[in-house]
C-alpha cells in the first residue's frame, strides 16, 4: 500500500465474489461470431461439409471458457464440447457426423433403469439414450452429412448436450449401482459458500411450509397466492444457490406442472409442488453438497427476450399485487415480487442491465445470504433497506452496462423505501418505467 493511502487510510476495493448465479445462456454473440455462422451456411450448400463444421464449432465456441475444442486432419474433424458436468465427444467426415456424451457408468442392469431410459427416448427429437461396450450410459447422434446442416446440427447437439447434463445426476440419484464419470474438469466450490447454500435453502424451505401450515390465506379461495409462495421460492433458489442434479430437476419438474400441465387445475397443480418442495426439505448437506459446482457450458435453455417483455410480466401482476398488499397479505405480496424476478430470470434471456438490476432486487431482499457468500454491500440499516447503498448501486448499474447514445434512463424517484413489500413493488415499477428504446 501506498503512502498516501496510508495516511488517508484508503483500501483498494475488493472484488466482488467471483459466484454465478441463474443458468448459462448463449443467446447474444459478437457479429465475429456471426459470421462463423454464415460461413458454415455458405460452405454446406456448397458441399463442403468439413469447412462448414468447423466454422460452426468456432460459432458455439467461447475462447475465454474453452468450452469447444477441435482437431481437422486429412478430411475428418475431432471435437470435445464441454456442457456443465457432461463432456460431448464426436468427429465428422465426408459422409456422417457423430457425437454422443457418456453420462454414467452401470455396475448392474436392471429393469427400471431400462424402462426409464426407453420411455426418455420418446421424448427426445436427435438423440437417442444407448449403453456401450463398457456398461456406460450414453445419450448419441448421428447423421449424414447431407442431412447435417448448421441448423440441424446446432438444435441436436444442444438437445444432447443439455439432457446429458440434466440426467447424470438425475439418475444416480434415482437408481442404484450408477456411478458418475467424466466430471473431473468442474470446478469444487469452498465448503463454506456450499454450507451458506445449504443454509439458504433449507431456512427458505422452511418458511414457506411454515406459511401454508399457518393459512393466513385461505387456499381453496385463492389458489393463486399459494401458487406465487411456491413458484418464488423454487426461482429464487434455482437462480441463487445453481445447483445442478435432485434439486434443479425438481424446480423444472414444478414449472412444468404449472405451466405446461393445461388440464389439472390450480389446486391440484400447488398440492403437487407442495409435495415435491417439502421433499427438498429431506435433503441434507451431503446430498445437496454433490450438486454444487462450478462448470463451462455451451448451450443455454432459456429464450432471448427484450426488456419490453420484463415489463409485460411486471405489469400482468399488479392487479393480484395490489390485492394482496391492500388486504394486508404482506408475506404474499412480497412472494408476488420475487415471483415476477425469479420467473423472468428462470424463463428467458434479458438484456444484460434488466439482468443486471434483477440480481440487485435479489442482492437487497436476501441481503444476509449475499452478505453469507462473501459479498460486502450491505442493504440494511437499521433494521430498514439501506436508500443510499440501493441507489448507487444502481448508478453503479448503468456506469458498468449502459453507453453514453443508447438512451436508456432510469427515475429512482419512483422508489419507496417504506417497508420491504413497498420497496420491492416500487423497485418493479422503476424498472417498468425505465426508457428502454428497443
Amino acid at each position: 500500500m501506498g503512502l498516501f493511502s496510508k495516511l488517508f487510510n484508503i483500501h483498494p476495493e475488493k472484488p466482488e465474489p467471483d459466484i454465478q448465479f441463474g443458468r448459462f445462456t448463449d443467446s447474444y454473440k459478437s457479429d465475429e461470431k456471426y459470421k462463423h455462422w454464415d460461413a458454415a451456411i455458405d460452405f454446406f450448400e456448397n458441399e463442403k461439409y468439413i469447412a462448414a463444421y468447423t466454422q460452426f464449432l468456432d460459432f458455439i465456441s467461447n475462447e475465454a471458457h474453452k468450452n469447444v475444442q477441435f482437431l481437422v486432419n486429412i478430411g475428418k474433424i475431432q471435437f470435445t464440447i464441454y456442457q456443465g458436468s457432461k463432456i460431448i465427444t464426436g468427429e465428422a467426415d465426408y459422409s456422417k457426423f457423430k457425437a454422443e456424451a457418456k453420462i454414467v457408468k452401470v455396475q448392474k442392469l436392471n429393469l427400471g433403469l431400462m424402462r426409464f431410459l426407453l420411455e426418455q427416448n420418446f421424448n427426445l427429437k436427435y438423440t437417442k439414450y444407448a449403453i456401450d461396450e463398457d456398461n456406460n450410459i450414453c445419450l448419441v447422434f448421428d447423421t449424414f452429412v447431407e442431412d447435417g446442416s448448421p441448423h440441424k446440427i446446432y438444435q441436436a447437439l444442444k438437445e444432447l448436450a443439455t439432457e446429458a447434463d440434466r440426467k447424470d445426476d438425475v439418475l444416480i440419484d434415482r437408481f442404484e449401482d450408477l456411478l458418475p464419470i467424466n466430471f473431473n474438469h468442474t470446478r469444487q466450490l469452498s465448503i463454506e459458500e456450499k454450507k451458506a447454500k445449504f443454509e439458504f435453502l433449507r431456512n427458505k424451505v422452511n418458511e414457506v411450509i411454515d406459511e401454508l401450515n399457518r393459512a393466513d390465506v385461505n387456499p381453496n379461495l385463492y389458489p393463486g397466492g399459494v401458487s406465487f409462495l411456491l413458484l418464488d421460492l423454487l426461482y429464487s433458489i434455482d437462480y441463487l444457490i445453481k445447483p445442478e442434479g435432485f434439486v434443479m430437476e425438481t424446480i423444472k419438474e414444478c414449472h412444468d406442472i404449472y405451466f405446461n400441465d393445461k388440464m389439472t387445475n390450480v389446486h391440484d397443480k400447488n398440492k403437487e409442488i407442495i409435495k415435491k418442495v417439502k421433499s427438498l426439505r429431506d435433503i441434507d448437506f451431503i446430498q445437496l453438497e454433490k450438486e454444487l459446482y462450478e462448470v463451462n457450458s455451451t448451450f443455454g435453455t432459456s429464450m432471448p427476450e427484450g426488456h419490453r417483455r420484463l415489463c409485460e410480466i411486471i405489469m400482468a401482476q399488479m392487479t393480484d399485487l395490489d390485492w394482496y398488499t391492500e388486504n394486508n397479505y404482506k408475506v404474499y405480496a412480497q412472494a408476488i415480487c420475487g415471483y415476477i424476478v425469479g420467473f423472468s430470470l428462470y424463463s428467458y434471456v434479458l438484456p444484460d442491465i434488466s439482468k443486471a438490476l434483477l440480481k440487485l432486487y435479489y442482492r437487497i431482499t436476501e441481503n444476509a445470504y449475499f452478505i453469507s457468500i462473501g459479498f460486502k454491500d450491505d442493504f440494511e440499516l437499521n433494521g430498514s433497506i439501506n436508500k443510499t447503498n440501493v441507489i448507487n448501486s444502481i448508478k453503479k448499474i448503468f456506469l458498468t452496462y449502459d453507453s453514453k447514445d443508447s438512451g436508456i434512463k432510469i427515475d429512482t424517484n419512483y422508489l419507496d423505501f417504506k417497508d420491504k413489500c413497498v420497496f420491492s413493488k416500487s423497485y418493479l415499477m422503476m424498472i417498468n418505467n425505465m426508457y428502454y428504446p428497443e
